[in-house]
């Protein structure tokens, strides 16, 4: 039992020294590197950088510290600008989701569609938007699953693309 005892405190005591920083704490020069930590700089780690990391990011310059993002603003900010006119259903800025709710057109009073948009990366380019469009026909009261135009979901990402590209320029004269 005192065994026990010990082993917890000393594993407790380990996991916590772990937990310190690179800095030390009266001022902001980094501590000097061991010839382990100069090794792992030069060469890497075995399992990666983010192999058992707890609590956070590791360094203080990392980009979990600079508040980097999985999607691109711009295409985030287009999606949502495109959408306007559907009922969302769910909007994740980190995971890049947007799902709207089902959807009829004034003139289309027969069938609905619901738009399912994925942004998939940081940068403004062709391949970071995917548009799925899923399309119901009302038959005899109930709403039936239907083939959707593949060319519409095609439009759409250009449409967004397109207006993220304005949002990218309206941005860069803004902040020159």
């Amino acid at each position: 039992m005192v065994i026990q005892k010990k082993l917890i405190l000393t594993s407790s005591l380990l996991l916590l020294a772990g937990c310190g920083s690179d800095l030390s704490p009266n001022d902001n020069t980094p501590t000097p590197m061991g010839r382990n930590e100069t090794r792992k700089r030069d060469f890497g780690n075995l399992f990666g950088d983010d192999f058992l990391v707890f609590g956070g990011p590791k360094k203080p310059g990392s980009p979990d510290m600079m508040g980097t993002t999985t999607v691109n603003p711009f295409i985030w900010r287009a999606s949502l600008d495109t959408l306007s006119f559907m009922p969302l259903s769910s909007a994740d800025a980190v995971g890049g989701v947007i799902v709207t709710d089902w959807y009829t057109a004034p003139s289309k009073h027969q069938e609905r569609i619901k738009v399912t948009i994925y942004v998939t990366n940081p940068q403004l380019r062709a391949d970071a938007v995917k548009v799925t469009i899923y399309k119901q026909v009302n038959k005899g009261g109930s709403w039936v699953n239907a083939p959707a135009d593949a060319t519409a979901a095609t439009e759409m990402e250009n449409i967004i693309l397109s207006k993220a590209r304005q949002l990218r320029v309206k941005h860069m004269e803004a902040h020159k």
